[in-house]
């Protein structure tokens, strides 16, 4: 459909999530305002923890580790090689109906994974993210103000199982475990994964963005680096 602005940062190599960050904030703040359209950022990081609103002190293991803080919900994450992470990075119809939002996004991943690999995903009633029977492969977090979204998706495509998550519990769940598309048996790339995503996102989200985020022509902005 086209009607997202897809900025795809994968072949430029890993980048820190605080570089992320700054640059997500800067373009959430200019989708606000009408001066950027609606866009998808899709990027690989560098091995990195960060802790949501929900982080308890009992969810990280190893003390010595570095752990960012993100105004996200959910609890502490790992974020690193082999996994694909994207923001949707977009204005919402007001009034914003939070629920519908977090499932579409999570009907975005569940599509992805079920209709083009194969994959049995599911939601967990009262557990955020999408899941293989007891082990969770997408981890989602979210954030809302002034009606546009920030913050998202961090996708197990080939992440190393023997570190990625290694310091931390998980999201705070203490009785599953984490899973990739790899250890499932799928192999693919982060590229090939991101392509599928990118467009069940759009389509799950279409109905749900303001109408005047979505009308007229607006000079693309691209953030230098």
């Amino acid at each position: 459909m086209d009607i997202v602005h897809v900025i795809n940062l994968l072949d430029t190599g890993l980048k820190t999530y605080g570089a992320m960050d700054t640059l997500q904030r800067e373009l959430h703040a200019r989708i606000a305002n009408g001066e950027h359209p609606n866009s998808f950022l899709i990027f690989e990081a560098e091995a990195s923890y960060t802790a949501g609103r929900h982080t308890q002190p009992h969810d990280i293991i190893d003390d010595s580790i570095p752990i960012i803080e993100t105004d996200r919900a959910g609890s502490v994450t790992w974020h690193g090689p082999g996994q694909l992470v994207c923001y949707p990075l977009v204005k919402l119809a007001a009034p914003v109906d939070v629920i519908k939002y977090i499932r579409a996004v999570e009907g975005a991943v569940i599509d992805t994974l079920q209709q083009h690999f194969g994959l049995a995903v599911d939601r967990i009633e009262g557990r955020a993210g999408v899941w293989i029977e007891n082990r969770k492969i997408s981890a989602i977090g979210l954030k809302i103000s002034q009606d546009a979204t920030l913050h998202g998706i961090s996708l197990n495509i080939n992440t190393d199982p023997a570190s990625a998550f290694a310091g931390v519990i998980p999201c705070g769940i203490t009785d599953a475990t984490v899973t990739s598309m790899a250890e499932e048996g799928v192999k693919t790339s982060l590229q090939d994964v991101a392509e599928v995503l990118t467009d069940a996102l759009e389509h799950r989200l279409v109905p749900l963005l303001a109408p005047e985020s979505i009308k007229g022509e607006v000079n693309v902005y691209h953030p230098a680096g």
